[in-house]
């Protein structure tokens, strides 16, 4: 997998974990969102020279 690829994965893992920002508590792990996350991270991880998704923290202090 190319690094536009990965880009674009990370793009979406960020997308999502605002709008898991939004519907529940940052604590929070137990919902169809999470697992999506999850296993886009696992994706993106498979790839060398990958560059890491922001955390949720990461995306809420942003976001602030």
């Amino acid at each position: 997998m190319d690094n536009l690829v990965v880009g674009k994965i990370n793009a979406l893992i960020s997308r999502l974990e605002r709008m898991r920002a939004n519907y529940y508590p940052a604590d929070w792990d137990a919902d169809p969102l999470y697992d999506i996350i999850c296993e886009l991270r696992e994706i993106a991880a498979e790839t060398p020279g990958k560059s890491e998704a922001p955390s949720s923290q990461q995306v809420e202090a942003a976001g602030k």
